[in-house]
């Protein structure tokens, strides 16, 4: 027996064209019984699982359409480690970029308010949290008393959708 929480005739999260991948493949039901799972905001469990990895990967699409993606971690100076984001609230996170992260990913960032795509894995686990959203460079105050340190600046990712990734594809990694 299904249970579908949903109005299959409401207006629904997914884009044209994930709607369309449903319907090739013939999983337009199993998509709606999913649409529950996606969240707008971040729970308190995101947040721990996402603030407990060391990276994360970040896409961004270009001006001439092109995905980008590039892999995000924390930023280790002489003075310490700095954590791999911070948090303003639910729908508000924080990373720090290197200026030497490469030219494609900051002309996505920097003309603002660029949509992106984030994952965060944890291989060990098998665990993957997909946060999709906006991404631009954070206001000077966004995080009162902190400094960036030398060669980074702060960016802002808004959310969007917050959701759980199925872990089949995920391959279980082992420190060697």
């Amino acid at each position: 027996m299904r249970i579908v929480l949903e109005d299959p005739d409401g207006p629904g999260i997914f884009h044209a064209g994930e709607r369309a991948a449903h319907a090739r493949f013939g999983v337009q039901a199993q998509a709606r019984e999913l649409q529950g799972t996606v969240a707008s905001q971040l729970s308190a469990g995101n947040a721990r699982f996402m603030a407990g990895q060391p990276f994360f990967f970040a896409s961004v699409r270009e001006a001439d359409g092109a995905v980008f993606t590039q892999m995000l971690a924390c930023v280790a100076t002489a003075q310490g480690t700095y954590p791999l984001v911070a948090f303003g609230d639910a729908q508000t996170f924080y990373f720090l970029l290197g200026e030497a992260a490469g030219e494609r990913f900051w002309q996505a960032v920097v003309p603002g308010d660029s949509k992106a795509g984030m994952v965060f894995v944890d291989f060990a686990r098998r665990a993957r949290l997909r946060v999709n959203g906006s991404l631009q460079l954070a206001p000077p105050d966004a995080l009162p008393g902190f400094a960036c340190p030398p060669g980074h600046r702060l960016v802002q990712a808004r959310v969007a959708q917050a959701y759980a990734n199925c872990q089949a594809r995920i391959v279980r990694l082992q420190m060697a």
